[in-house]
């Protein structure tokens, strides 16, 4: 003899007036009743530690997909039901804690597990920079500029923490020690941003940059090594920059070479010129 629950059934509405009425009703199996259940209690860092209240306990299939999940109550106590047999995972989670190491979970009948589960806490006294970059003039984001963290420490500029905005233009450093920092954010093609930063006691900080492109504004350069007639560098020549317009020479800038003899000129605009220096003269460049 099978042991079965039955679902309830319900028959139409009828009259009696003086008569008689023939009630049959079929009552399907309950599948519910074959399936198992899982409880326990969820414990706030080691199972000899107080219960933990309004946690979410959730059940994975096999194959790691979320199935079923509640909250635990004032007691920490949890059940989930309506189990079918087969193979899960359970694991917990609370705001301010880690997701705790999945659990197997095996339902063989319409018995009940108990699994009590253990729920570790993140360092929540730590600091939170977080944000959005975007382009100055379109608004839109910025996708993989380089966000750096650093501090000085012994009068040095040391990185401590890095990361990259993805493509909605967002990024977030987190567990930063309390302190002063200055934040970099970079990227080719735009101007670099520095920011300097206070952070302490858990703060969460929102620092949104909006980036200036320099493609379009970035002017040209003139560089080039200065030598001697025997091929030997000179440092600390002379070097002069001339405009040439309509035939007239104008002095623009002039530096001095390196130890290498190198020397370069930025931000220029583009037209004629002529470079200079003391122990030599160039042809012409034309930008």
């Amino acid at each position: 003899m099978n042991d079965y629950n039955l679902k309830l059934n319900v028959s139409k509405k009828f009259i009696l007036n003086n008569n008689e009425e023939n009630i049959n009703l079929n009552l399907e199996k309950n599948e519910i009743y074959n399936n198992g259940s899982v409880y326990g209690t969820v414990y706030d860092g080691t199972l000899s530690d107080p219960p933990l209240t309004g946690a979410t306990v959730k059940v994975f299939t096999s194959d790691g997909i979320p199935y079923q999940h509640t909250l635990t109550d004032s007691k920490g106590k949890y059940t989930i039901g309506n189990l079918p047999i087969g193979t899960y995972t359970i694991a917990t989670v609370k705001d301010g804690y880690m997701l705790s190491e999945d659990i197997p979970l095996i339902i063989t009948n319409n018995g009940a597990v108990n699994i009590d589960l253990i729920a570790k806490s993140v360092n929540t006294n730590n600091n939170i920079v977080y944000g959005i970059i975007t382009d100055s003039i379109t608004n839109l984001p910025i996708d993989g500029a380089i966000v750096q963290l650093y501090k000085d420490i012994d009068g040095i500029k040391t990185l401590i923490k890095n990361c990259n905005s993805i493509s909605d233009g967002e990024y977030i450093i987190d567990n930063i020690e309390d302190g002063n920092y200055t934040i970099s954010y970079t990227k080719i093609g735009y101007q670099t941003i520095e920011i300097q930063v206070d952070l302490k006691n858990g703060i969460k900080l929102s620092a949104n940059e909006s980036m200036v492109s320099t493609i379009g504004q970035i002017n040209n350069t003139v560089s080039g090594i200065i030598k001697d007639n025997d091929g030997n560098i000179i440092a600390n020549a002379l070097v002069a920059l001339y405009k040439i317009d309509n035939d007239k020479e104008i002095l623009i800038a002039t530096t001095y070479t390196n130890n290498l003899g190198k020397y370069m000129f930025g931000n220029i605009i583009d037209g004629n010129y002529l470079v200079k220096s003391s122990s030599a003269s160039y042809n012409d460049i034309k930008l």
